[in-house]
């Protein structure tokens, strides 16, 4: 679902855009009545142009096998107005996307000479997308969970905000090994989209979970050697500092012995671990992705921000960091 149109703005009247195809065009002069308004707050989030306010509109759920759900959309406009571009999202927010290839965006009629595309939500309406005229206008909606690690990153010599891919995914669970037959998991926030509300983790084949020891940060359960927790753990606020809230869960676990390979001992560890997000609130803005960006803001503390979303919603082993990140129909995981 990546890689349709990346966007770029300037402050001091210069857009970038990358477009359909992956070209780039510079823009000089590219003003708008937007650009000198004065910033919209709310609290946890100062709305800088290009961003605008938040909308509301026909409520979305998100394709994936995690719960997002929301009548409140993430909302930006490049030379154009910020009312203009509310209209139209409530408009093509209802729409149906047809598409042939899953996780591709697919076309949708928008405004008298703009290029629209969208992403279907679970009801195959236009949950997220954008539309984009010629090479200086622009306008987009819900990118932060379509696009959760996107983010604004300042050319520091021109001045100009490219929209860039980041790595990383929407969690890092690591598993560390604690005295007397105990391990630690503690699942960080890394995500562009919100709050964390659910998850579930299950153990490595062999693994017995024989309790709960002690939590932090969420409620969590035990049950057919599966750990389930729901709370509602912060985003980041900046998604360059790994500021996210924390979850942290001792488990009482026996682990298989050491075997012996051509002699050698073996041992196996975490490798087969599982963690899934199950639910999540988006936040109705993009979560800023660099120092500058996040200096901009102020230092305001994004966990501030869940008021203005509508709820959906031997010698031991190393150390195994887990990611869990969001395609557009699915979560796929990755160690590292």
């Amino acid at each position: 679902m990546r890689g349709w149109w990346l966007i770029a703005i300037v402050l001091a009247g210069t857009v970038v855009l990358a477009g359909i195809g992956g070209g780039a065009y510079a823009l000089v002069n590219g003003g708008s009545s937007e650009r000198q308004a004065a910033p919209v707050k709310v609290p946890g989030h100062t709305y800088f142009a290009p961003e605008c306010a938040p909308l509301r509109a026909a409520r979305w759920v998100y394709p994936g096998p995690a719960k997002i759900s929301s009548a409140v959309y993430e909302s930006f406009a490049i030379n154009y107005s910020c009312e203009e571009a509310k209209m139209w999202t409530k408009r093509l927010a209802t729409d149906t996307v047809h598409v042939t290839n899953v996780g591709n965006p697919g076309k949708i009629p928008g405004p008298a000479g703009f290029n629209c595309e969208a992403w279907p939500d679970a009801n195959n309406h236009a949950y997220a997308g954008g539309c984009q005229k010629g090479t200086k206008t622009a306008f987009g909606w819900n990118w932060n969970v379509a696009n959760p690690r996107q983010v604004l990153a300042q050319d520091p010599d021109s001045g100009q905000f490219h929209m860039t891919q980041l790595a990383g995914a929407d969690t890092e669970t690591l598993l560390k090994p604690l005295p007397h037959g105990h391990y630690s998991i503690e699942v960080l926030n890394t995500s562009g989209i919100g709050f964390l509300n659910g998850f579930t983790w299950s153990p490595p084949p062999g693994w017995t979970i024989h309790g709960i020891t002690k939590v932090t940060g969420a409620k969590c359960t035990l049950a057919s050697q599966v750990v389930t927790c729901s709370g509602k753990v912060s985003p980041p606020a900046c998604l360059c500092a790994g500021d996210g809230g924390k979850v942290k869960i001792d488990i009482a676990v026996s682990t298989p012995g050491e075997t012996y390979v051509k002699g050698k001992p073996v041992h196996y560890g975490t490798v087969g671990a599982k963690m899934q997000i199950t639910r999540m609130t988006a936040v109705p803005y993009l979560i800023p992705g660099t120092p500058a960006e996040a200096k901009k803001q102020q230092g305001v503390d994004v966990r501030a921000a869940a008021g203005t979303v509508s709820p959906s919603g031997g010698g031991a082993p190393p150390m195994l960091a887990v990611g869990v990140a969001f395609t557009a129909f699915g979560v796929f995981m990755f160690a590292g």
